[in-house]
């Protein structure tokens, strides 16, 4: 585990998976991120690579080849090497081995860069393609915000973004695994983050819009303001149930379809780098007291 630090937030960052444990506010001493408990879900946050959410089946193929991964790819199990670390900054690197390349049979790395400044943490992510051919392949981020519950729900807090958008949405199968259809969201300003909505969609996936912003308020006047660069699809999360949290989630890919196109390079929204290029994929997160 590593900490990194501003003169406003105190931020823990575990190297295996390179995600996220804690986001404290030194003025406060409020915990932002999800602790985790049995009930609803043990994690805080989720590097998501090569694939987003789950392939039907459990594999996919690369020219006609099967090959197996988890859910939301190979980052969550991985010790990440620390490439460089300062007093506000850590950069870990995952690169491809023998062992990756008998699940996902492409040579990358990937950087992911945690830094922190003021009130605002930022994580960027930074895929390179040193194969010998083009590689493709899908990421995300999966931060779970720690919000306020009342009575076992958390429909007083809310996602608003700063005009009215008319999103599509992929629409999961009942047990909320796979995409059954994407069809039109219904417009709207501001999404509720209430149990109920979780346990009509199991996941809220939106795209077709331009997101580059939104706040999620807390009831208590807590604002975690969020800023992209235009993922394809942003993704709301939490236990239908119980638990305290709602991850907010961009993604550069999806999850399979229940009737998948079974090749890596076919799947929807997949990403693909040349030779020798890398991309950065990042966003950030202000959090703002109302006191």
């Amino acid at each position: 585990m590593s900490i990194i630090k501003s003169d406003r937030l105190t931020v823990e960052v575990d190297e295996i998976g390179s995600s996220l444990s804690s986001i404290i506010d030194n003025q406060s001493g409020s915990q932002y991120i999800w602790q985790g408990d049995e009930k609803s879900w043990t994690g805080h946050d989720v590097t998501i690579f090569p694939f987003v959410g789950r392939l039907k089946d459990g594999f996919y193929t690369v020219d006609g080849k099967k090959y197996f991964m988890p859910p939301h790819g190979l980052c969550r199990e991985h010790n990440f090497a620390i490439e460089d670390k300062s007093q506000s900054h850590i950069a870990h690197v995952f690169r491809y081995d023998e062992d990756t390349l008998k699940v996902y049979p492409y040579k990358f790395k990937l950087t992911v860069q945690h830094s922190v400044n003021g009130c605002e943490y930022v994580k960027t992510m930074t895929v390179t393609n040193i194969d010998d051919k083009e590689i493709y392949y899908s990421l995300g981020g999966h931060p779970a915000m720690s919000v306020i519950e009342h009575d076992g729900d958390t429909r007083q807090n809310a996602i608003v973004f700063p005009r009215e958008i008319a999103p599509n949405n992929y629409y999961l199968d009942e047990v909320g695994h796979y995409i059954t259809k994407k069809a039109e969201y219904a417009s709207f300003k501001e999404l509720s983050c209430a149990k109920e909505l979780m346990k009509q969609l199991k996941t809220v996936i939106l795209t077709d819009e331009k997101f580059d912003a939104l706040e999620l308020r807390r009831s208590d006047g807590v604002k975690f303001q969020f800023a992209f660069d235009e993922p394809p699809a942003l993704a709301f999360w939490s236990h239908p149930d119980s638990g305290a949290y709602y991850c907010v989630e961009p993604w550069w890919g999806v999850p399979d379809f229940a009737e998948p196109t079974r090749e890596l390079k076919d799947k929807e929204l997949i990403q693909k780098l040349a030779v020798g290029e890398s991309r950065q994929y990042s966003f950030s997160i202000k959090f703002i007291r109302e006191d």
